[in-house]
């Protein structure tokens, strides 16, 4: 069942991934609590792949804090997109913030900051990235594989994602009209498939892409307050670079460059940023 919510709200979801384990919403409400938002909303967390309601039920005990409840019962694993397209449907013409699974709030007035920037045909990204799928593997950067494969899996990611620069906002944590997002056209039958979902983030059919041909204008945020375009991102302090000391949010990549060493630092940013 969906409350009824103030129309004038913005509204953040968080999805709360059963596969992906209970720490990651404990660790999403420590710091959402812990971090003011910086503007009035209304919290939606999504409760997706859960086998029966009994288990959400456990799920809901570990939440304090005041929230709307929104169970994704869908019988196909479409991922994070399948759950966003399905809430924007069910809260018309409402600017949203979407949360993935493993992203946190980092910063104080987070949410004040991509109210700050909105203005219409904008999507708001907390990070960024100029990558390309395609190029990291035909510039060999996956190690792990032998070169025939990389050349291989190269060839097969180009028919999907140009290569390097591909500018994209990330999919972990964005800001967009209700209306825009379903804008975006999403082939649903091949969303069982995980790599689906990096090329709807960074495709030549992504989020990014579509909105850009549809004249969108792509927007980077950071902590200062300070807003980005395409050719700027590189300036935002946030993924993959420096400390990433202006990031609004964490997320597992943000965090796997964080861990890493000095070396492999510059290697990630490379990969996101080439020589800057």
């Amino acid at each position: 069942m969906i409350e009824d919510i103030n129309k004038f709200k913005p509204i953040v979801v968080y999805l709360a991934c059963k596969p992906l384990g209970i720490e990651h919403l404990k660790r999403f409400i420590k710091n959402y609590k812990y971090f003011d938002s910086g503007h009035d909303h209304d919290l939606v967390i999504c409760f997706k792949q859960f086998n029966n309601y009994k288990e959400v039920d456990l799920w809901k005990k570990e939440i304090s804090l005041k929230f709307i409840e929104f169970y994704d019962d869908h019988i196909n694993i479409d991922f994070d997109i399948g759950s966003y397209l399905r809430i924007a449907k069910i809260y018309p013409k409402r600017k949203i913030l979407f949360l993935g699974t493993y992203t946190i709030p980092n910063k104080k007035n987070w949410l004040k900051i991509f109210v700050n920037h909105y203005s219409e045909k904008k999507l708001i990204g907390s990070s960024g990235s100029w990558a390309s799928l395609a190029s990291q593997f035909l510039n060999f950067e996956y190690s792990q594989y032998t070169i025939f494969q990389q050349i291989r899996w190269g060839l097969i990611h180009f028919l999907k994602v140009k290569l390097f620069p591909n500018p994209h906002i990330r999919t972990t944590g964005f800001f967009i009209n209700s209306d825009d997002l379903l804008l975006v056209k999403v082939d649903k039958q091949k969303l069982v498939k995980k790599i689906e979902t990096n090329y709807f983030e960074s495709g030549r059919n992504s989020l990014s892409s579509q909105l850009l041909k549809k004249g969108f204008k792509l927007i980077i945020v950071n902590s200062d307050n300070k807003s980005f375009e395409v050719n700027e991102w590189n300036k935002s302090k946030t993924f993959c670079l420096d400390k990433q000391e202006k990031l609004i949010f964490l997320d597992n990549k943000t965090n796997e460059y964080l861990k890493a060493s000095n070396k492999i630092k510059k290697k990630m940013t490379k990969s996101h940023w080439g020589n800057i």
